[in-house]
């Protein structure tokens, strides 16, 4: 069965437009439709292509972290945008502890301890928004981020 292509340049408006003059992003209202990213015809190469990156944090699914009072930790990413990390004692939080590793979009990550629902130590690590892992600096303690 045949693929119909529209193109090789187009938008939802008018599906046939030829190459734009300008196409950085900034400018481009009209989008390559070659979903193959292949030569349109033989001998006729394809200029540009539009490609769309995930949005939000990319890393794992779990991290290992060092602690003040708990030794080490396991963090689980939390559903959302995956910038933060949890972590609860089995006793809960109140009667045990817990622990937050999170990335606010701007800045260094940020880890903090509690117990019993009152933070005693924050500390920051290295500000890529995909590896919480690395060295965290804190008031009482540097603490290692690890994936485990």
């Amino acid at each position: 069965m045949p693929i119909l292509r529209a193109g090789p340049w187009g938008n939802l408006t008018d599906s046939f437009q030829d190459v734009p003059g300008d196409v950085t992003v900034d400018e481009l209202t009209l989008y390559p439709v070659n979903c193959a990213k292949t030569d349109w015809l033989s001998g006729q190469a394809w200029g540009a292509y539009y490609e769309v990156e995930e949005s939000g944090c990319n890393g794992p699914e779990t991290i290992t972290a060092t602690s003040l009072v708990f030794g080490s930790i396991q963090l689980t990413k939390q559903a959302g945008d995956g910038c933060t990390y949890y972590w609860v004692s089995p006793y809960g939080p109140f009667s045990g502890g817990e622990a937050y590793i999170i990335f606010a979009g701007i800045g260094p990550w940020v880890y903090e301890q509690s117990l019993s629902y009152a933070p005693f130590d924050t500390s920051v690590g290295g500000t890529d928004p995909d590896d919480p892992t690395g060295t965290y600096a804190g008031f009482f303690n540097t603490y290692t981020v690890t994936t485990p």
